[in-house]
């Protein structure tokens, strides 16, 4: 009897053969991840594709299938799963880029490959259908609880829609959906989530204390992180990312707002944070302990911005420049504690000691070559100095969370005097998420009843606070920093009860303003409003002719280069006062620019010439006020400056887009010539 041979569908055929293909050309031509990558690896190495702030842990890809306890990896994944999940990643990072690597797509494909193995199937994308994706989800949900299930089927419908739509698997379904209900949704599941996200009580009181208490480096860096989360809901990478020149000045004499110079991030651009007047305190002095505590980290950051190849000495160090050194020698620049971890150090960099060195004793001294130990510790400079943040391009020398080498030390061989580090999440994790953090150095806290305290959850807090204050959902994303409103649900932690007895005391406000006697003023003509008022709104050195029942203003916010902006002469005695403080003002202002213009500032030319017309205006008024041959009572209106009104702003950028030029029809209207006006 002749052997069965399997008839296999063309279709199939043709989905083997453009998955072979898909391979080949992910593994030979794309160059995601660098042409040196090993492909075949079990384990890539891709820190140097994610800049990840305030995480300086190496950023591995393993390809590996389910451990079978936490803590440990697992086996390397079968061919050809292995090859065609590799495949999958490397083209998905290459079309779409991203700033987080692809790991919930790795996990995913774990439980799909845990699938297969179940089923006593060869592990391959190319025999992907529902019921396999239905098994993936439902052994996902089994092992871990919560939403883990349904986050595995979300990642894994993407790849059975992306299977489908390449041809490379004939039976993977194009809309399969998991099924699986979102636990975070229920109302016990929302009960948990309020507790794990908001801080205790006894955090909330243990921490300005901390603040007060902290007196060493380790201890005040993470308490003026923290102090600094507590003024305004923002996220630690944000923190992290802060330059030392932060703090944004006032605009105007007697302003006592106080903001910040945030960086944005996920997706929202850097801005100005506007810190509380209640916590502008506690936010100034926060910057100012941190300034303090990272100026050395700053000067060494400077140092090897300028002589990158130079080993930076201490003063007390600097005769040891060039010579041979002892183990004393590399422990006095270093900042060890002991001498003789200076030789412990070299032994562990494997630095190779100078043969036939004696003492004057005629001792045998461990000594080594000044080169070799200056190359050792250059090579510990940080990942990608000397830019300290990629998102905004901030330098070492002008970052605020930059520190020593082991500034955080509890013990050992103390911190360094000759290198720097940023400050990272687990400088701040370990201080305030372990029972032996901070809290339990300052007496604030045992072993036995720890008080633990996390980064979010102050955000948290403080959004939950917004919300029962009533700011706007507009307000609460601007102030928090979200480019997407929606994002404000997951921080409002109000209780059912809550939201009802809010919404009842909005109804009864409502019921009493429209219950309330409204005066309605009738119609007036323009003839009885010009006889009413004189002007339309004042300013502070005069007032304003504009008609704004004809239009609206042309000139907003720019009065004083408007022309029916009127002053009368002596109507205000502190007139004068008001003009030359505004003339002391605007020099100022023009001093910072011309300050930011040397520095090659992006617009700082245009606040330059800005800040200069605004001077000669008001010159120009000065020397009229104190002129003794214009008589009081004088209307004093400046002639047109160069300033363009909005109307003439957006004709003239009509004209650089379109090169349409104005014109006038017979009715002596200005319009626009050119493509848009014949449209």
């Amino acid at each position: 009897m002749a052997d069965p041979v399997p008839f296999i569908p063309k279709v199939d055929l043709e989905a083997s053969a453009n998955m072979k293909e898909f391979v080949h050309f992910c593994r030979d031509k794309l160059t995601v991840f660098g042409r040196e990558l090993d492909f075949d690896a079990a384990t890539w190495d891709v820190t140097g594709f994610y800049h990840q702030r305030g995480k300086g842990h190496r950023i591995l890809l393993n390809f590996v299938g389910l451990a079978s306890r936490r803590g440990c990896i697992g086996s390397p994944m079968p061919e050809p799963f292995a090859g065609q999940v590799k495949s999958y990643i490397r083209y998905l990072v290459g079309r779409r880029s991203r700033k987080c690597p692809p790991t919930r797509e790795i996990n995913a494909s774990r439980e799909l490959l845990a699938a297969f193995l179940d089923k006593a199937m060869v592990p391959d994308l190319g025999l992907l259908d529902s019921h396999l994706l239905d098994h993936a989800v439902q052994l996902a949900a089994a092992r871990i609880h919560s939403d883990h299930g349904a986050s595995v089927g979300v990642w894994l419908r993407a790849l059975s829609k992306f299977l489908r739509e390449k041809n490379l698997a004939v039976h993977a379904p194009i809309e399969w959906r998991h099924g699986l209900e979102w636990q975070f949704c229920k109302r016990s599941a929302m009960d948990e989530r309020r507790a794990a996200s908001m801080p205790s009580d006894e955090a909330l009181q243990a921490l300005p204390q901390a603040f007060r208490k902290a007196k060493e480096p380790r201890d005040v860096i993470p308490t003026a992180v923290m102090a600094l989360l507590a003024c305004a809901p923002s996220r630690v990478n944000e923190v992290l990312a802060l330059p030392c020149d932060c703090e944004i000045k006032p605009l105007t004499e007697g302003d006592e707002g106080y903001m910040l110079r945030w960086a944005g991030s996920k997706g929202h651009h850097d801005f100005a944070k506007g810190i509380p007047a209640v916590m502008a305190d506690v936010a100034r002095e926060a910057i100012e302990r941190l300034r303090k505590h990272t100026t050395e980290a700053r000067r060494i950051a400077a140092w090897y911005e300028k002589y990158p190849d130079r080993l930076y000495m201490p003063d007390d160090c600097a005769h040891l420049r060039g010579e041979n050194l002892t183990g004393a020698g590399i422990a006095s620049i270093i900042g060890f504690n002991d001498p003789a971890n200076g030789r412990d150090w070299a032994a562990d960099r494997k630095i190779k000691p100078i043969e036939g060195v004696r003492s004057s004793k005629g001792r045998h001294l461990f000594a080594f070559r000044f080169s070799d130990v200056e190359s050792a510790i250059l090579s510990l400079l940080p990942r990608g100095f000397p830019i300290f943040d990629n998102a905004t391009g901030l330098r070492y020398s002008e970052a605020l969370m930059v520190v020593r080498r082991h500034e955080f030390a509890e013990r050992g061989r103390g911190r360094w005097r000759c290198m720097i580090a940023p400050v990272n999440y687990g400088n701040i994790m370990d201080n305030f998420h372990n029972a032996d953090g901070v809290f339990a150095r300052l007496g604030l806290s045992t072993l036995e009843h720890p008080i633990i305290l996390r980064t979010h959850q102050l955000r948290h807090h403080l959004n939950t606070l917004a919300q029962r204050g009533g700011l706007s959902e507009m307000e609460i994303a601007a102030w928090s920093g979200r480019k997407d409103v929606r994002q404000n649900a997951a921080y409002d932690h109000r209780t059912t009860e809550e939201m009802l007895l809010n919404k009842r005391r909005r109804d009864k406000e409502l019921a009493t303003i429209k219950g309330a006697s409204v005066k309605v003023n009738k119609p007036v003509t323009r003839a009885e409003a010009a006889a009413r008022t004189a002007h339309g709104h004042a300013t502070e050195i005069g007032f304003c002719e504009h008609d704004f029942a004809a239009s609206p203003c042309a000139m907003f916010m720019e009065c004083l280069h408007c022309t029916k902006h009127v002053c009368i002469k002596g109507h205000d005695p502190r007139h004068l006062e008001r003009v030359i403080l505004a003339v002391e003002i605007a020099r100022r202002s023009l001093a910072e620019a011309e300050a930011a213009l040397s520095k090659e500032y992006e617009g700082a030319e245009d606040w330059v010439r800005a800040h200069r017309e605004t001077i000669q205006r008001l010159e120009q008024l000065r020397a009229i006020l104190v002129d003794p041959t214009v008589p009081d009572g004088s209307l004093i209106r400046l002639a047109k400056s160069g300033r363009y009104s909005l109307v003439e702003q957006a004709m003239r950028d009509h004209e650089d887009v379109t090169g349409a030029l104005p014109r006038r029809n017979a009715a002596g209207v200005q319009t626009l010539t050119g493509v848009a006006n014949d449209a």
